[in-house]
Parts: structure tokens; C-alpha cells; sequence
């Protein structure tokens, strides 16, 4: 005989292996263990009462306390505390449910159109995430429980059916939290997600959890930024990919770099932060022993004292970034750029330009049409030029990495090295009634500004926006001693700023020590003259071919939009029943026109401009007020027609 529990698990278990089989499989030796305890354990007959069987799961998972609740149902605690209501678990479950319900304008349940997000951090025994899938069916559901063990137990207790029955479901278990935001970001929105906890739920893996919901937090920002971004600069960033088209023709991308340094030549990463007044007096002698790296805002300063870095990066696509440079002499750097970057920086006389992997859809559209590799060459964006500066270090081979001006802060209430644009500006903008000093001032002491520790462990201030690139280096500081610990090939970071905001990982050096390195100018002189003597694997023919193509399929977008469009505004004139009819009439047509627009490639590179989801809701809560659901979806669908032909033509204008 075999116990009640044994028929839970091995019911569980069944579809648990069906659904997820290769997580089954990392887990198998614990699920064949946890199925032998229950086997073996003593006197594990169906006719034992209910406290007896409950002390089988307390012998097998010490690390809770099984009981019974007031309605009978299974409850546990741990460390003394219930996890679950003490009377009714059940009940408990259907209120949290109610009240999210309740407490959201957007309907979650079986009827609802649009696709839920629940995240479930921590599961106890399951009756959260059970009963949400009872009535949630067609949500997305993403279970994470650090502890395999957690979930175990709760397989044991109660049946997880309506969980496997999902369509959409995805079981977490086993993995750092940093592995974890990249899946989710695939998946989901994170913003809008319904995150499901409680402290309770979350003790076992305290410090698990603490990283967890600390990483949550700060994608979430990151979304919004995004988002934010996105709808104030994307029109800038069609007008400024346009005019930088022809550019495509001559200009190669970083790839012609990548991976041919020697690993043996470090590099310097040049931030434009105060400590970088210290660090200038010793580039003359570095620039001899390490490819300089400098970000745009600190061009002005370098060349002030007559150093010229190997390379420089500029990325962001506004004027203000683009007077970082312009009227500097950079012939003897590389401009490493954007295709977005303002057009006037395209007319600089550099000893190179290259493009990165275009972040839009236009350079991505000639990008993959025209590479053979598909792709310039990719860095990651951390939100800071400085960000960019690193990853591009790492990706032509640097084995060591140090940065300088990466303050991160406002050590000794200084913002910028003098000598930078965003210094001049300041000083040119002081009068005696508003001197400079006021608009440092207004920085130190804004109200989202914070403090925390510089490397000597003394506070500094920050703010919000700095501590989220720290956090950037920290993850890839962590991703790269997490290669170090397998022996793979890695890349340390140095910092020179001892007086900038702390970030774990990276280690502090000083200028003395740096320059007692061998030099290695030859050496950097032969990388640089190997890597750009590469020519660009295209030709202008096929740059011709492309942009014509590409005007074709826009004109053709363009032509289907208006159609979909008119038939909408036609329906949407008539009274609600006849209109009704005429929108079942042409259901088919408006079908064809949505498949062609989703296939058609031209869709990418028009996203651009295309209004945000927040924007569209804007814009439909500007049309008449529809009771009946088709009309509504009807009505969506002209704001959303309109909307794609406003950005075609947006297109057009500049191509």
C-alpha cells in the first residue's frame, strides 16, 4: 500500500515530466529520492488518519510543519509562522484572487482579451498559483521558487493539474536571479506583470529573493525609461538614420575589430567624471601601454592636453551629444558611432568611422539585408556611453579593462572634469547674479539624489540614475568571475576613481602602478592598421538595390493601411446593429490586410515611429465610446491603421 501523499506526487510528478521534460530531467535525482522516502516511510498505509500521514511529509520535508486548518485542509509552518491561513487555505487563495481582480480595470479571468502576467515568487504550497489557474486559463503564468525542494512538497500536498493544464505556464527553479531577467523579458511585460507574494513565502530564500525583487525593480525602470525614450526621441532617430543612409556605403562596422587585440594590451576606458582631472596627468605615458577608450564627453579635455585616443564613442543621437566633438580633431581616432548619431558628427574628418549594430529598425533593416555576418557588430547598452565603452573594450579582446572619470557620483561636489562641454556651458551660461556654482548647486542638491560609499568606504553623493549603471558593471563584473570560476577565458575590471561610487567586483588601482606596465604602442599601432585595412563585404550596387526595395514594400504597407483604414471608417458611420453586420461582412478582408501588414518587413523598420501601447490608448480614448465589442475592436483597429500610415509617410518624407 502506498500512501495518499505517494498519489499526489506520482500524479504530479507524471505530468510535471510530460510538460517539462528537461527540467524534469535536471531534477530527476531529487524527484526519485523524494519518491523512495515516501515509499519507504514507516507504516505508509491508506488507512492511517490524517495526523499520521501528515507526519510522513514533516519526517520528508523538515523544513516546514504540516498541519490541518480549521476546514481541513493541509496548511503549514515555518519557523513557527503560518504560510497559509489557519482556517480556510482554500478560501484564503479565492479572496487573493477577488481582490486583484477587483482592484484591476482589465478583466482576469476566462473572458478577458488580453493576456494576463502573474509572477508567483515563492509558492508555499501552491494554493495561490492552483487557484489562479482554475480561473485564469488563458493568462501567462510564471512560477519561481529558488528551492526545488519548495516545490516538492507542495506536489506532494495538493494536485497540481490545473497548473500543468495550462497553456502558458513557466516553473522557475534552480537559478541565480540575474539568469532569470533575460527569459522574463522575452516573456512578458514586466511592468504590467502581477507579481504574487507574501514575506512569508520568501524567508526560506531570503537573500535569493532580496535580489530578486531588487533586480524587478530596477527593470522595471529600465522598461520605463525605455519607453520614455522611445516616444520622445524616435522621430530624431528616423530623420538622423535617414540622412546617415549613404553612409552605409563606406563605413565598416566594429566587427573588423573584434577579438584582434592582443590579449596581452589592456585597455583604458576614459569617463568624463572629476577624478579624471588626476588620472590626465599619466595618459601621456598610458596611452603608450593601452588603447584609449574615451567617451565624448571627455574629448574636449584629452585633447586640451594633447592626448588622442585610439578610439571614441558616441551613440546618442541628439545635438547637445553631438557638440561633444564637433570642431575637434580626430584624425588620429576612430569614431565609433550609431547610424542614428546626429549627421553633422558623420561629417567629421576621423582616421575611421565605424558603425555598431544599429538599436533601430532601419540601420537594422540595411544591416541584415546588406552583411553577410548580418550585423555591424553587437555591444549591449547600459544606458551610459561609458557602458558602451567597456563592452566595446571587452569586445576587441581586452583581457584587462581599467576605467577612469567612471565616477558615478560627485566626489568632493565636483559633477564633470573642467574642461568638458557640460563645465564651458556652465560657465558661459554665469552671470554675477548666477554664478557657475549656482548650477552645481542645483545638482549636488537635488531631491533624488542620494548618498552612498565610494571605495575608501566615505559617502559620496549620487543619485537613482548612476547607481543603476553601477549596477550595470556589478552584473557584468559578476558574469565575467562567474567564467573565472568555470576557466573560461575572462576580463577583469580597475578602477582608477577610488573616490567614485562603489561598485563590488571592481578593483581599485592607481596610475603608479599602471605605469610601470611594458609599453605596447607597436603592438596597438599594428591592431589598429591590421583591423582597418578591411574592407566592407558590399558594394554600393547592393546598397541601391536595397533602398529601393525597401521604398517598394513601404509604398505597398502604406497602400494596405489605407484600405484597412477605409473600411473602418465606412462601418464606423453606420448605426451600431447595420454596423455590426458590416463588420462581420468584411471580417475576412480586414484579416487579410492585418496578416499582410505582420509579414511584411517594412513593418519592422516603420515600428520605429509607430505610436507606444500607452500612446494608441491615448489615441482610442479620444473616439467615440463603443458598447459592442466588435465596434470596439473595429475602432482599435482604425486608430491603429491611421497611426501606421502617419508613420510611413513619416518615413517617406525623409527617404
Amino acid at each position: 500500500m502506498t500512501c495518499i501523499w505517494n498519489k499526489i506526487f506520482s500524479n504530479n510528478i507524471n505530468q510535471f515530466k510530460s510538460r517539462f521534460p528537461n527540467l524534469y530531467e535536471i531534477l530527476k535525482n531529487d524527484i526519485e529520492n523524494i519518491k523512495s522516502l515516501l515509499e519507504n516511510s514507516a507504516e505508509n498505509s491508506e488507512s492511517k488518519d490524517a495526523q499520521e500521514n501528515l507526519k510522513i511529509l514533516n519526517s520528508i520535508f523538515s523544513f516546514w510543519e504540516f498541519c490541518n486548518a480549521k476546514s481541513g485542509a493541509v496548511t503549514v509552518k515555518e519557523n513557527g509562522i503560518f504560510l497559509h491561513s489557519a482556517y480556510n487555505p482554500e478560501r484564503e487563495a479565492q479572496n487573493l484572487f477577488d481582490g486583484i481582480k477587483s482592484k484591476n480595470s482589465q478583466k482576469i479571468s476566462e473572458a478577458s482579451d488580453d493576456e494576463n502576467t502573474f509572477i508567483f515568487a515563492g509558492t508555499g504550497l501552491g494554493y495561490a498559483p492552483i487557484e489562479f489557474a482554475r480561473r485564469a486559463k488563458d493568462d501567462l503564468f510564471i512560477i519561481i521558487e529558488p528551492d526545488p525542494g519548495f516545490l516538492f512538497a507542495s506536489m506532494c500536498t495538493l494536485d497540481w493539474t490545473p497548473i500543468f493544464n495550462l497553456e502558458k505556464c513557466v516553473i522557475i527553479t534552480q537559478t541565480m536571479p540575474d539568469k532569470i531577467f533575460p527569459l522574463l523579458e522575452k516573456l512578458c511585460s514586466l511592468k504590467k506583470a502581477k507579481v504574487i507574494t507574501q514575506n512569508s513565502l520568501t524567508k526560506h530564500q531570503e537573500a535569493w529573493f532580496k535580489s530578486f525583487f531588487t533586480l524587478l525593480e530596477r527593470n522595471k525602470v529600465k522598461d520605463e525609461i525605455n519607453i520614455n525614450t522611445l516616444e520622445r526621441f524616435s522621430s530624431l532617430w528616423l530623420k538622423n538614420s535617414a540622412k546617415n543612409i549613404s553612409y552605409f556605403k563606406t563605413c565598416p562596422g566594429i566587427s573588423i575589430y573584434e577579438n584582434m587585440l592582443d590579449k596581452k594590451i589592456p585597455s583604458l576606458v576614459v569617463a568624463a567624471g572629476p577624478s579624471l582631472e588626476k588620472t590626465i596627468p599619466y595618459l601621456k605615458e598610458l596611452e603608450k601601454r593601452m588603447v584609449i577608450i574615451c567617451v565624448d564627453t571627455a574629448v574636449k579635455a584629452l585633447l586640451k592636453n594633447d592626448i588622442h585616443p585610439d578610439f571614441v564613442l558616441l551613440v546618442d543621437p541628439q545635438y547637445n551629444a553631438a557638440t561633444h566633438i564637433l570642431g575637434q580633431d580626430l584624425s588620429s581616432s576612430c569614431l565609433v558611432t550609431e547610424s542614428s548619431v546626429y549627421p553633422a558628427v558623420m561629417h567629421l574628418k576621423t582616421r575611421k568611422k565605424v558603425f555598431i549594430e544599429s538599436l533601430f529598425p532601419l540601420g537594422r533593416y540595411f544591416e541584415t539585408n546588406l552583411l553577410s555576418q548580418k550585423s555591424f557588430g553587437k555591444i549591449t547598452a547600459g544606458g551610459s556611453v561609458a557602458t558602451s565603452c567597456w563592452e566595446f573594450a571587452k569586445y576587441i579582446g581586452s583581457e584587462k579593462i581599467y576605467v577612469t572619470g567612471l565616477d558615478l557620483g560627485y566626489p568632493e561636489k565636483k559633477t564633470h572634469i573642467r574642461g568638458s562641454t557640460f563645465e564651458e556651458k556652465s560657465h558661459a551660461k554665469s552671470t554675477r547674479v548666477k554664478p557657475a556654482e549656482n548650477n552645481l548647486c542645483s545638482i549636488l542638491f537635488n531631491a533624488t539624489n542620494e548618498k552612498a560609499l565610494n571605495f575608501k568606504n566615505n559617502e559620496i553623493i549620487t543619485d537613482s540614475k548612476m547607481k543603476l549603471f553601477a549596477w550595470w558593471f556589478e552584473s557584468q563584473i559578476a558574469k565575467e568571475n562567474e567564467k573565472k570560476k568555470n576557466g573560461s577565458d575572462f576580463t577583469e575590471t580597475f578602477t582608477l576613481c577610488e573616490d567614485g561610487l562603489k561598485i563590488p567586483g571592481m578593483q581599485v588601482i592607481t596610475c603608479d602602478e599602471l605605469i610601470l606596465l611594458p609599453e605596447k604602442l607597436d603592438e596597438k599601432i599594428q591592431f589598429i592598421k591590421k583591423a582597418e585595412n578591411t574592407s566592407p563585404d558590399f558594394n554600393e550596387a547592393n546598397f541601391n538595390r536595397i533602398y529601393e526595395n525597401l521604398c517598394s514594400l513601404l509604398e505597398e504597407l502604406l497602400s494596405e493601411a489605407k484600405k484597412g483604414l477605409d473600411i473602418c471608417k465606412k462601418i464606423l458611420k453606420e448605426p451600431t446593429a447595420i454596423a455590426e453586420q458590416k463588420a462581420a461582412a468584411q471580417f475576412e478582408t480586414l484579416n487579410k490586410i492585418d496578416s499582410y501588414i505582420m509579414t511584411s518587413s517594412a513593418k519592422t523598420v516603420a515600428s520605429l515611429v509607430f505610436p507606444s501601447e500607452r500612446q494608441l490608448e491615448t489615441l482610442l480614448s479620444e473616439e467615440p465610446v463603443q458598447k459592442s465589442k466588435v465596434l470596439l475592436n473595429i475602432t482599435r483597429s482604425k486608430v491603429i491603421y491611421a497611426s501606421l500610415i502617419d508613420s510611413i509617410r513619416k518615413y517617406q518624407k525623409y527617404l
